[in-house]
């Protein structure tokens, strides 16, 4: 019998390759954005990466049924997103839907992260992988935000000056950007929240992404210490 161990694309690996493919999303975002100049291939990556995500999380059985409920409606909304104007009705349904199976990735990663016998590398992937996935939800709702007011943030000079000449290519990194750095609390003053939803958001995502660090770490450490006693 063949070992899974080490192998790309197994059961054993699913939270080490959502983390590569999330990665690989934050990085080549910007770039397809700047290569297009539009913001509908962002759409397209979005959908590519649910389309992922689905394929890894249904690997598992008991997931199977769920993820396929939760995970296509899922990538049809962006796929329909991709290919329809920016409008907060039309978005709406994509976003939700999205947001559903996103949650439901989140959920199921912290599960197996806070809940188990030893610590692995699959474990430690697994919360990076969630930290990530909470970010991306999070800017996912912030441009819904601002496609409900476009005065729901203040914006740096330049990017003002970017948003009067039309360009609204980059909109998706400016707010995934903006969801991390709010997230670890940076606040470096480029974009701030400024109606009452975006400042919600943004004060829940601040609350959230502190309390994932102190819990998720004392959590893991917790099981590292108890793995040591164990053994002693």
């Amino acid at each position: 019998m063949t070992s899974n161990k080490g192998r790309y694309f197994s059961k054993d690996h699913i939270y080490r390759d959502l983390t590569i493919g999330l990665m690989l999303f934050f990085v080549l975002n910007p770039v397809v954005d700047w290569l297009t100049g539009s913001s509908r291939f962002n759409s397209y990556l979005i959908a590519g990466f649910l389309l992922f995500a689905l394929f890894e999380i249904t690997r598992r059985p008991s997931d199977v049924w769920i993820g396929l409920v939760l995970g296509l409606p899922a990538i049809a909304g962006g796929i329909v997103n991709a290919n329809t104007p920016d409008t907060p009705a039309i978005n709406l349904g994509p976003m939700i839907l999205g947001g559903l199976f996103v949650g439901f990735l989140i959920w199921r990663i912290l599960k197996d992260v806070l809940i188990g016998p030893r610590i692995t590398s699959e474990r430690i992937f697994g919360a990076i992988c969630a930290y990530l996935l909470i970010g991306f939800l999070f800017a996912s709702l912030y441009g819904f935000v601002a496609l409900l007011d476009e005065n729901a943030f203040s914006v740096s000079e330049k990017i003002r000056e970017t948003w009067a000449a039309g360009d609204h290519s980059d909109n998706g990194g400016i707010l995934t950007y903006f969801s991390f750095v709010t997230m670890t609390t940076l606040g470096y003053g480029d974009l701030s929240p400024v109606s009452s939803s975006a400042r919600t958001l943004a004060w829940i995502q601040a609350l959230v992404g502190q309390l994932y660090l102190a819990i998720t770490i004392a959590g893991l450490v917790g099981l590292h210490i108890a793995n040591q006693r164990g053994k002693e």
